[in-house]
């Protein structure tokens, strides 16, 4: 068959919102029939590839990480993008410094965190933890979680950042170089008045990541599916020819979508994919 299908992990391969860190034995199914049929199906998302580790044993034939900021085929070296040093050392400084902001900044195989995105990681990392029975101390070290006071200057690809109120990320917006491509998530993973988004170096997001993976595969854009359920998959949406959003995805990713689905919980990415005659 010869096609390209792209999945995003929290929402739409996983239910995550439930405390669900694993595909249901449906959508495994489902991934499984496409690949027999020659396609190729890769992970595309937010996490860094330390975040992802735990799903290398899903035996994707490539990982999209950090937003586009890196690409890994298995038993091949990490091709990575990332954010010059001088653009990470002004983002730290004016998140949360002159906007007394939260922020991650994900490294290939580490999570630096200010001191309330550690306390939500470490919660988040728990509830990994207990699924696999491990204590929550080796999960946080599996998975590279560190305090943003620990940055040590390693290659950064993407950063999370959050701001009290959408005043506040607007003077972020105001002042942000433009060597500097902002994502905002505010719609999928804001608290209360707090907005998010994620940071990226210019001409770096999921879209473009797929764009180069393809190239990577010899392949082409007309054969490309992707599925996504938040506003950081909007970009991978775009440049697929087929983009398809969750049924329980944010209303905006929708409105972009060739095509919406069922809700994760009722199968609907294997609803997806049979619809388009992938499986």
């Amino acid at each position: 068959m010869n096609k390209f299908l792209f999945f995003d992990i929290d929402g739409t391969l996983t239910d995550s919102d439930h405390g669900i860190q694993w595909p249901s034995e449906s959508t495994l199914a489902a991934i499984r029939k496409a690949q027999a049929a020659g396609s190729r199906c890769l992970i595309c998302s937010g996490r860094n590839l330390g975040g992802l580790k735990q799903y290398l044993a899903l035996n994707m034939d490539g990982y999209i990480f950090s937003d586009g900021g890196g690409i890994y085929f298995p038993g091949q070296e990490p091709i990575l993008e990332p954010i010059p040093d001088d653009l990470v050392r002004w983002l730290i400084h004016d998140v949360t410094v002159n906007r007394h902001g939260e922020m991650i900044l994900a490294a290939v195989d580490r999570m630096y965190c200010s001191p309330q995105e550690y306390e939500f990681m470490t919660e988040f990392t728990g509830q990994i933890a207990a699924a696999e029975n491990v204590s929550l101390a080796e999960m946080l070290e599996r998975m590279g979680i560190r305090h943003l006071a620990d940055y040590n200057g390693e290659p950064v690809m993407e950063s999370d950042v959050g701001f009290a109120c959408q005043a506040d990320e607007d003077a972020f917006m105001r002042d942000l170089p433009e060597e500097l491509e902002f994502v905002s998530t505010t719609a999928s993973y804001g608290r209360g008045e707090r907005t998010s988004g994620e940071v990226t170096k210019r001409g770096v997001n999921k879209g473009a990541g797929i764009q180069k993976a393809v190239r990577l595969m010899n392949g082409s854009m007309e054969d490309t599916y992707g599925f996504g359920d938040s506003m950081n998959d909007a970009s991978m949406l775009a440049v697929c020819n087929t983009g398809i959003a969750m049924g329980n995805g944010a209303q905006e990713l929708k409105d972009l979508a060739d095509y919406v689905t069922g809700d994760i919980q009722e199968d609907g990415l294997a609803d997806a994919m049979r619809h388009f005659g992938l499986i």
